[in-house]
């Protein structure tokens, strides 16, 4: 999936719905060598990304979840 693609998905997504991406995937989008929270200005810009098109971004690596995009449910 190119950083187009998954634009695409997200401004097509309900509000309120979720999509996930596998961290290795979001990584490489992003060009870093993986997702962790000493990678601060990489999960920054990804954040940044999912605000441009409305939608939250949240990973919680501690935890072993999937990186998760969120629609807002308000427009």
């Amino acid at each position: 999936m190119t950083k187009d693609q998954l634009s695409e998905k997200l401004d097509h997504l309900d509000p309120g719905s979720t999509l996930t991406v596998p961290e290795e995937v979001l990584a490489h989008m992003f060009d870093v060598v993986a997702l962790s929270y000493n990678s601060h200005a990489a999960l920054r810009h990804i954040a940044d990304f999912a605000l441009e098109h409305r939608c939250t971004f949240s990973f919680h690596e501690r935890e072993g979840a999937v990186p998760c995009f969120q629609k807002d449910d308000v427009f």
